[in-house]
């Protein structure tokens, strides 16, 4: 079996080049409505359920097919699953930009799905996790930190492309980049290196045990209200009769703190993964509590809650290894994104529902509850953990 030995340093060519093609998948899939939403509701006349409708779709899909992809990382040396996902996203930007028809626009956002599914964050972190072992921790808190700058990379491309060619062009442009960028990244970072020592594999890994549910209902938590916040949060603060200017430049924090947040990863690095879990919760609990109080201190509650969404984002990847190890952590990683993103793609429906129906204060309330029972998730998570290092 050909795979990189744990005791491997990774390149800093790897962490460069695993960041920059997440950039650029992240920015051709899930931040491409951002942008372009407008234009296309515009000349098609589309509702925009109709087309945000597609985006939680390819959500939806990626989660469907996610145990299948980890498994398929897991059992083959030669790691075509993240070599061709660009391949598969440019075919459905393709289908996108040529839509006519509600239906192609649809079908072009599935095949998009696949293509997230194929390689973003969780198909990535399971393959860095499979080349590195345990020092994938490092690798993928780096590659977190450069992806991490995609929508303020994404956008003003975006941007730049929809003002210079249109939406339709934009889709194409970006689907050439991905086509051709994409698969000689990913062969060079995982191209296959014949094993020099034995390495010990662990048990294998109960998908119905204690601790892998605590573990996904976490995690599927985690996404929900992450989710629920981003895509509702300036329907949250102009709630607070916060002026549109005011909101816009509140928002702006949100990225660059998430960044900080794995930049602090590095600085704390000795802290172990469930301890990254509460400081990361506690964090976005105490964000979104300060959204209650005066308006004044919207600012402040941005930045703590994209501190601890930064953190989380680093944890999806970093809390598995710790808890199972490497030995079969695509798997792993695999079956633990399904309900995640299934949830990710229903929050934002769930969530517009609460607002109108009852209001932002009690849908901060639910958020707020939710993010209670993720602490008490965690703390029998590290009970679990502290058993495990008795025994």
């Amino acid at each position: 079996m050909e795979q990189l030995i744990e005791n491997s340093k990774p390149p800093y060519t790897v962490l460069l080049l695993s960041g920059l093609s997440q950039i650029l998948l992240w920015g051709g899939s899930y931040f491409l409505l951002s942008v372009l939403s407008g234009p296309i509701m515009q000349e098609t006349g589309w509702s925009y359920q109709q087309v945000y409708g597609c985006l939680s779709l390819s959500l939806l899909i990626s989660g469907l097919l996610l145990p299948a992809i980890g498994k398929m990382i897991q059992q083959y040396d030669q790691n075509f699953i993240l070599h061709y996902t660009g391949i598969v996203m440019g075919i459905g930007l393709i289908m996108i930009g040529s839509a006519q028809s509600y239906l192609l626009f649809v079908l072009g956002w599935v095949v998009i799905g696949v293509g997230m599914g194929m390689g973003l964050y969780d198909a990535l972190f399971a393959s860095l996790g499979k080349l590195y072992g345990s020092k994938a921790k490092k690798v993928i808190v780096w590659v977190t930190l450069i992806a991490s700058l995609a929508p303020s990379i994404s956008w003003p491309f975006t941007s730049f492309l929809l003002h210079e060619l249109g939406w339709r062009h934009t889709c194409f442009t970006f689907a050439g980049i991905l086509m051709m960028g994409i698969y000689p990244i990913h062969k060079y970072i995982f191209r296959p290196t014949i094993i020099k020592e034995t390495i010990t594999q662990r048990d294998s890994v109960s998908f119905r045990s204690r601790i892998f549910y605590l573990l996904l209902a976490n995690f599927t938590i985690g996404a929900i209200i992450t989710t629920g916040v981003v895509v509702h949060l300036i329907d949250i603060l102009s709630a607070k009769k916060i002026e549109m200017s005011v909101i816009l430049m509140i928002v702006a924090f949100l990225g660059p703190s998430q960044s900080a947040a794995r930049t602090l990863e590095l600085m704390i690095a000795n802290r172990s993964a469930v301890e990254m879990a509460f400081i990361s919760t506690f964090a976005m609990l105490l964000g979104i509590g300060l959204l209650f109080f005066h308006p004044s201190l919207a600012t402040i509650g941005i930045i703590i809650f994209g501190v601890g969404n930064g953190m989380r984002s680093v944890l999806r990847g970093t809390l598995p290894l710790a808890i199972f190890g490497p030995d079969q952590y695509p798997l792993v990683i695999g079956r633990l994104a399904r309900m995640p993103l299934i949830a990710q793609a229903a929050a934002p429906f769930i969530g517009g529902f609460m607002i109108q129906q009852f209001g932002t204060t009690i849908y901060l309330c639910g958020l707020c509850a939710l993010l209670l029972i993720n602490l008490v998730l965690i703390w029998n998570i590290r009970s679990y953990e502290l058993q495990l290092q008795k025994s």
